[in-house]
Formats: structure tokens, sequence, C-alpha cells
């Protein structure tokens, strides 16, 4: 049977999905003419699609030996040297293919790669602190295989999806969760953030008071992560770990009396400006964030015993009735409007 025809069977095969038998017939093919570059290009997809990137990546780069003004030898190999993770000589191909045959596909595919390789390197857990204009939380992302981000913030975690565009410069990420106890909800709009990794970490600056992206990584919307998650316990465990439990009662009592506000936090309201409600939001957001980080320090059975007695929810604990840091603590509960009823065992 002739070369062409046992190529022709190949690309049947491969139409059906019968990659094997695909293989087997490109083969035949390239015993009875191996000068084929049609056919090498065709059985390195066919060995793509079984997994097998070294063999893809040896027939593609005889393609471009034998033809190499033919735009999809290049692709054929760059698709198995991202199979192999090998991204910068993925890039280096790309690159090579634009100069020797110029194509759009070929562009996309050096784009792809560029993003593949930044998201390789971006995959797994980060921890940083955002800045005080935006709440002064801690916050952990995990970025995972398939453009799936999961953010933790204040102690929730929602899962959502994040895509770059590496052809940027600086790169652009763009991050979109949902709205957390929404089901069925659409969306928010996806944040735009500008991001750049080096030896100090994964940079992240997202828009602030305009919608726009940002084109620095400077101002409020700035934040530095550090691999790793967000060191929850250790530290908190260590600095307790000397005190006994009346100690730490009174000192949660008095890392809650440092953590409350000093006047009542007000609502925002639909006649207040734009200026004036985004204040009021991320003064709530700063008190959360406040709360949750005694929570982390002290454990949330506790803070919730030292809360239930300064409301009188619950019994006081010996060690904290009639102590300066309970009458504090209540000052400062009703100094912020949480706590109405002066009355109460001091």
């Amino acid at each position: 049977m002739a070369a062409a025809q046992l190529r022709e069977r190949g690309n049947e095969r491969f139409k059906a999905g019968k990659f094997e038998e695909a293989i087997e017939s490109y083969t035949k093919s390239l015993a009875v003419d191996s000068e084929q570059h049609l056919c090498y290009s065709n059985r390195s997809a066919a060995y793509m699609k079984l997994g097998k990137a070294e063999e893809a990546l040896s027939d593609a780069q005889r393609c471009v030996e034998l033809a190499p003004s033919f735009a999809k030898g290049y692709s054929r190999q760059a698709a198995a040297l991202q199979g192999l993770k090998r991204w910068e000589d993925a890039v280096v191909v790309c690159e090579a293919g634009m100069a020797a045959a110029p194509e759009e596909g070929l562009r996309k595919m050096l784009c792809e790669v560029r993003n593949r390789h930044f998201q390789s390197k971006m995959q797994g857990k980060w921890q940083g602190r955002v800045s005080e204009a935006l709440g002064g939380y801690d916050q952990e992302m995990e970025f995972m295989e398939g453009g799936k981000v999961s953010v933790v913030v204040l102690g929730r975690s929602i899962i959502g999806t994040y895509w770059l565009d590496c052809s940027q410069n600086p790169h652009h990420l763009s991050i979109q969760v949902p709205i957390p106890d929404a089901p069925g909800m659409p969306p928010p709009p996806p944040v735009p953030y500008i991001v750049k990794l080096d030896d100090a970490g994964l940079h992240l600056c997202c828009a602030y008071m305009v919608v726009e992206r940002p084109t620095a990584f400077d101002g409020p919307g700035y934040c530095l992560m550090t691999r790793g998650g967000a060191a929850e316990a250790d530290e908190a465990s260590q600095e307790l770990s000397g005190l006994s439990e009346e100690e730490k009662t009174l000192a949660c009592a008095r890392a809650l009396t440092a953590a409350l506000p000093s006047a009542k936090l007000d609502d925002p309201q639909q006649t207040d400006s734009e200026e004036v409600a985004r204040d009021k939001i991320m003064a709530q957001v700063r008190l959360e964030s406040s709360m949750y980080e005694v929570q982390k320090r002290f454990g949330e059975n506790m803070m919730k015993t030292v809360i239930g007695a300064v409301k009188g929810d619950q019994g006081v604990p010996e060690c904290l009735a009639k102590t300066d840091e309970l009458k504090q603590l209540r000052e400062k509960f009703r100094g912020c409007g949480l706590l109405e009823d002066p009355s109460g065992a001091s």
C-alpha cells in the first residue's frame, strides 16, 4: 500500500479516537517514505493523545527538520515540551516558529506557553496581609490546576477561578469568586490584579477606589504573598504556652479591649456618599479582622467565654470577676454600641 494511503488510514483512525491504531498506520507509512513531514506531525499528535510526550517531541523535531517553514511542526514541538514541563524550551520553539513561519496559531501557542509556565510557578499556597486601607487582614490563596483558586479570609474559605495574561507587562491576573452564602446568585465581576514572582514572593496589586487595573506594584492595593499557608496557631501557642488558664483569660479580655473601636460603627446608608459608605464598610472590615486575630490567638471557646461574661449571657469566670480587665472591656463594648445595658456585676 502506498505511503499516502497508509497516512490517510492513520488520519481516519485518529479522527475516530483510535490513537494506537493511528500510530501504527503512520509508522507503516513512514516505513515506505520516511520524508513525510505531515506523517511525523500527525504521529506526534497521536502520541500526545496517549500522553507520550517524549515520542511526540521526537516526531515533532523530525517534522521541523523536514519542513522548516511548516508552522504546525513548531506547534507540535511546543505542545510536547509543555507536556514535559520544559517551559523555557517551549517558548524558544514558539519564537523560532514565529520567525520561520509567522502564524496566528503560533502566536496563541506562545501566549499559552507563557501563561502555563507562570501558572506552574504560582501553584500552591501563598499567604500575606493586605494593607490597612483594605482592612489589614491576613489572606491565604492557593492556586490550583485548572484555573481554580481557594481564597481564605478571616477563617472563611471560598473556591473561585482565575486566569492569566502573561503577554502583558506587568502580567495580568483576574480572580473571580462567588458571593458567600448566596447560592444561585451570579458572581461579582472579577477582581483585576497585576502579578509578578521573584525571590521575595508573589507580588499582587489590585485596584483601589478605581475600576481600572493598576500598572505598578504600589499603593493600598499592593500585597506581598509568601509561599506556604498562614501560620495560624504556632506563634499564638508559643506566646501563650507559659500562661495559666486564668492568665490567658485576662489576656484575652485585654486583647478584645484593644481590638474594639472607641466609637460606635455606623452602617452605610443610601444617602451616604461613595467615600463615606466606603469608610464605614472598611471600619467594619477592620473590626472583623481584629476580632478574628483575637480568636486565632486565644481560640473560639475562650473568646466566647469572655464575651459572654461581658454581656451577661453566662457566668463570669472567677479570674475575671471584679477585675479592671472586665470593667474596661464592658466600657469598650458600651462605647462601640455592642452593650446597651450599663448594669451588671463587675
